[in-house]
């Protein structure tokens, strides 16, 4: 049974981070302020892909499964949360998401997942073998899965095999070992779809205000050649400032404008690290629509713990993989 090696990735850039995890389209937007680190390890089945991240600064991250399978996500720790599209992941639940369609996640600093990505022809041809009667895969269509002792079996399961891979590498040389690794997580897998709920639906108000959000930062990331004022906004999406201000106080925990720049902040590091078309500070700063120089650098050296000078340096002295 081939295994490709595992990996393991520590990275002081978000951008880097995100484009280190096999198998994903991801966008990293750093919301809280300092110098970012992040490590992710994991290893590659024939059909599973486990893996555990961390990251130590709050993030907003847009992301697809690129293969045609099932992603489940739950903290390294029970007494973590974070946000799921328009929903939060409460303690003792699962999240999940369909290959190939897109979702964003809101974590918090210091944060640390558990990521598993399964086949969408392994998973269901296992949920059919055990539950027969049943369509097991419409258990996940539900995106959040409740229930504590699955979950805990579940969380207990991935660490004990990523850190006995992690202490002895040799053991993927065993076909045997392999399959009891990968028959133990479908096995868990399918007992966390047959013995859970599905978990309550958000309140219609705070599904509205996250849905604001989502939108305003779709239409930011489209139309990042022009300074957008948080008035126009409230213009775009027929809200009225109040509204707006809530919405993100809810959602982010920080209000539109200041959102707004961090937002367009995290355009220009993107921009700075992008090796294939290297563009000046200035011209990447007027590009976001910073126009006050010396307070762009201000307010960049604030959220990332740096200059933009010195992530141009950085991003040059890191040679193409």
């Amino acid at each position: 049974m081939p295994v490709s090696p595992t990996y393991r990735h520590v990275s002081d850039d978000p951008n880097t981070h995100a484009d280190n995890l096999m198998g994903w389209s991801q966008l990293y937007d750093q919301l809280s302020g300092g110098g970012f680190s992040g490590e992710i390890s994991g290893v590659c089945f024939n059909s599973i892909h486990l893996f555990r991240e961390s990251t130590n600064l709050s993030l907003r991250q847009s992301c697809v499964v690129r293969s045609n399978g099932w992603w489940f996500g739950l903290p390294v720790s029970e007494r973590e949360s974070f946000r799921l599209d328009t929903r939060r992941v409460e303690e003792g639940a699962v999240a999940i998401r369909r290959g190939h369609q897109p979702f964003e996640l809101i974590t918090p600093a210091r944060f640390r997942i558990f990521g598993l990505v399964i086949s969408h022809r392994t998973l269901a041809e296992h949920l059919r073998s055990v539950l027969p009667e049943e369509d097991g895969l419409a258990r996940l269509r539900c995106e959040i899965l409740q229930g504590s002792a699955a979950q805990s079996s579940l969380r207990h399961l991935f660490g004990e095999i990523l850190e006995e891979i992690n202490r002895r590498p040799e053991v993927l040389n065993s076909a045997g070992a392999c399959r009891a690794m990968q028959n133990s997580v479908l096995e868990a897998v399918t007992n966390l779809c047959a013995s859970v709920e599905q978990a309550k639906g958000m309140p219609r108000s705070e599904m509205q205000h996250s849905q604001i959000v989502r939108n305003v930062r779709l239409f930011l990331l489209d139309n990042n050649d022009r300074a957008i004022s948080v008035p126009e906004l409230c213009t775009i999406f027929h809200v009225s400032r109040r509204t707006l201000q809530y919405a993100f106080d809810r959602v982010l925990g920080i209000g539109p404008n200041a959102y707004l720049r961090i937002l367009r902040l995290n355009g220009v590091r993107r921009d700075l690290c992008r090796r294939e078309t290297k563009v000046s500070v200035q011209q990447a700063a007027s590009d976001w629509g910073f126009w006050h120089l010396s307070q762009f650098a201000k307010d960049y050296r604030t959220l990332f713990d740096e200059l933009p000078s010195a992530t141009v340096k950085r991003s040059e002295s890191v040679a193409p993989q």
